[in-house]
């Protein structure tokens, strides 16, 4: 059975007028409850702590007192700060513990239907809709739980450079990273490959703009073939989809399918979580997660 991460309260976390709201978890969430039987997960709001292993302390203060304070956004408009955000991004990033558990009494395979995403959060700031790096966090409870090996691997259309950035010179997390180049953050140039002890740990394959489902899928073989992970976490971006307005990429369902699939066969014998980030066309999003859920499904039989 699929372990299955959602928070109704995460409306909370208010938006507004922007393409990362409630509704895209909210109707992930009604398609989950109609159609699959899963292990719903708890959650569970972590301390302040926790989010120092991977975030500056003078970020994280910052974000806790950042709307009595006056901030409405970081760095521009296209990340938010409400009322709630602190409250519901600390209970997002430190929730993603409650897989790790579900793994370590038996679980194989989990979607965490959370927001806000995280991947572009760095060590010392949010951006690009994310406050706290969720995936980092949940790499960190794993390495605690002795999945001592993480591989992140990385789809959405947009590069994560958060996640880059706190793992850059780690060599226990090999981060592998398929993205739009010319698209924001405007990083993850295949150069960018780890420094220190993290040289080579650090794997990024941009692609051009109207990439096709062929040229995508090639993409994957570059997957560390010497990097023998503990556990796998991918942080599921479904913004690379053909009906999607912020890229050019054009990735059909089938495509998507065979993607998931490739990860699933190539770590078959791994836990293997789908931390949600991108994807904003809501027709598109559903029926992306209900695509990847099928098939979370079937290999945990």
């Amino acid at each position: 059975m699929i372990g299955y991460l959602y928070n109704p309260e995460a409306y909370l976390h208010d938006t507004g007028m922007h393409l990362e709201v409630y509704e895209r978890c909210q109707q992930i969430d009604d398609m989950v409850q109609e159609k699959y039987d899963v292990q719903a997960l708890v959650l569970r709001r972590g301390d302040k702590s926790d989010l120092l292993r991977i975030h500056d302390e003078s970020y994280v203060d910052w974000i806790e007192k950042g709307y009595e304070n006056g901030v409405r956004m970081i760095i521009s408009a296209d990340t938010i700060v409400s009322e709630g955000s602190y409250d519901i991004a600390l209970a997002t990033a430190t929730s993603t513990k409650s897989a790790i558990d579900f793994f370590k009494n038996g679980g194989r395979r989990a979607f965490l239907n959370l927001r806000p995403p995280g991947h572009h959060a760095e060590i010392i700031t949010g951006q690009g809709f994310c406050l706290f790096n969720n995936v980092a966090m949940m790499a960190k409870y794993a390495q605690d739980a002795g999945y001592k090996k993480v591989l992140i691997i990385d789809f959405d259309v947009h590069h994560g450079n958060g996640t880059q950035d706190i793992f850059y010179h780690d060599r226990s997390v090999f981060y592998f990273s398929t993205h739009e180049k010319n698209n924001y953050p405007f990083t993850g140039e295949k150069e960018e490959i780890g420094a220190g002890e993290g040289r080579g740990f650090n794997k990024n394959m941009p692609y051009e703009d109207y990439i096709s489902d062929e040229d995508f899928l090639a993409l994957f073989d570059a997957l560390p073939k010497d990097f023998e992970p503990d556990i796998v976490l991918v942080s599921a971006g479904y913004d690379l989809m053909r009906d999607e307005e912020i890229s050019s990429a054009q990735i059909t369902f089938k495509g998507l399918a065979q993607m998931v699939q490739k990860i699933v066969d190539d770590y078959h014998d791994k836990p293997i979580a789908f931390i949600l980030e991108g994807g904003y066309n809501l027709a598109s999003l559903v029926k992306s997660v209900d695509i990847t859920l099928d098939i979370l499904n079937e290999s945990d039989l």
